[in-house]
């Protein structure tokens, strides 16, 4: 779909750049973590993993069913399974993580180049270089940043089912919505939006029908473990099917409270909680997460502003994937909100909108620019 050796020399030393930058800024936040790690309910959560991952390595052993999604417990059983000991097992995990969210700069760089363009695709990555709440998750043990890149790359394989109506890219479709299930609850109905989407991209019926098939195939391919009652996961009750939603829907409101409140806190408040007591004092904790919490709202804000923007004026057809995306799991979220409280990262697509509105902004001060000093030319000539 996008080949990195198609940009210019610059543009592509500059992308290589924010990729390696951003994946060092991560390595070293996990090794300076020191003691004043996360406090109170993400510890709890943490824990859940951890407990429902050291579960999967003893099945002969009796005990309730795991209460979290699967994703992440099993990463860490098999890394704990690969070095021998939970210590470096999480610390692989965290490193892993930091491989993701690099990834995730490429992914971004993809979306962004195909919705708009190139200098819009390198600003969104810069953005989301500068995003901090990105670096935050990068160290603990929670889905986000795992399912963040997952998500990226479900869209990007949407992209080309939709543009090369090829075999293989509506099978990555159905095995990436798969994995992305496996760490929420809500991807599981995700394949739905192929129906606008199709009648959008005015795909012809074979196309659907082949699709529609292989989509399948490789959602129940990945999902095959819990058809076929294998007894690790069977264990891992918690990834559902759509044969159990409602219970899930309602104890998931029972947990979370009033759905509207989780779902603000989901896009806009929801990882506030999950960067405090990096400080021993706390006056210095409350500003420095008065600052940070305002370039964070700021940038999301500004983001939705050029969501607005670019439905209004630009072209909508190539936005679609992205922004159908966001709304299905916006969506999602009020209807079945999220059993661990970790929200869903919608963050990483309303950072493209910022970026968009941000590189409009430059266009247009660079215009009232060179406006200003053609201005003065005149001016001087006469």
């Amino acid at each position: 779909m996008f080949s990195i050796w198609s940009l210019s020399r610059l543009n592509r030393k500059l992308l290589l750049i924010i990729i390696a930058g951003v994946f060092l800024m991560s390595c070293l936040l996990i090794i300076a973590g020191g003691k004043n790690g996360p406090q109170g309910a993400i510890i709890e959560m943490e824990q859940k993993y951890i407990t429902s991952a050291a579960m999967i390595g003893h099945l002969d052993q009796d005990g309730a069913s795991s209460i979290v999604m699967p994703g992440v417990p099993l990463m860490v059983a098999g890394l704990t399974k690969l070095f021998g000991d939970d210590g470096q097992a999480l610390t692989a995990y965290r490193l892993i993580q930091c491989l993701f969210h690099a990834f995730s700069v490429y992914l971004v760089f993809v979306l962004s180049r195909y919705m708009f363009n190139t200098s819009t695709a390198l600003v969104a990555c810069i953005i989301y270089a500068l995003y901090w709440p990105a670096y935050g998750v990068v160290r603990l043990i929670l889905p986000d940043t795992t399912m963040q890149m997952l998500m990226l790359m479900l869209v990007c394989a949407v992209i080309g089912a939709l543009e090369f109506k090829q075999a293989g890219w509506y099978t990555a479709a159905g095995i990436l919505t798969a994995f992305v299930a496996y760490f929420n609850l809500q991807a599981l109905l995700y394949p739905v939006l192929f129906i606008a989407l199709w009648w959008i991209y005015r795909s012809p019926w074979k196309v659907i029908a082949g699709g529609t098939l292989l989509i399948t195939i490789g959602y129940l391919l990945v999902l095959s473990p819990w058809w076929l009652s294998i007894p690790l996961f069977e264990k891992l009750m918690y990834l559902p099917g759509p044969w159990n939603i409602a219970p899930l829907w309602l104890d998931a409101r029972f947990i979370e409270g009033n759905p509207i409140i989780h779902l603000y806190r989901s896009v806009f408040g929801g990882t506030s909680t999950k960067y405090a007591g990096r400080f021993d004092d706390e006056e210095a904790r409350r500003v420095v997460q008065s600052a940070l919490d305002f370039v964070r709202l700021f940038l999301l804000y500004a983001g939705v502003a050029g969501l607005i923007w670019s439905v209004w004026k630009y072209r909508l057809k190539r936005q679609l994937p992205v922004l159908l995306t966001l709304l299905y799991f916006i969506a999602a979220d009020w209807l079945v909100p999220s059993l661990d409280g970790t929200g869903f990262p919608y963050g990483v697509f309303i950072l493209m909108y910022t970026a968009f509105l941000a590189d409009k902004a430059l266009i247009y001060a660079h215009k009232t620019s060179i406006h200003r000093s053609s201005g003065r030319h005149r001016k001087y000539v006469r």
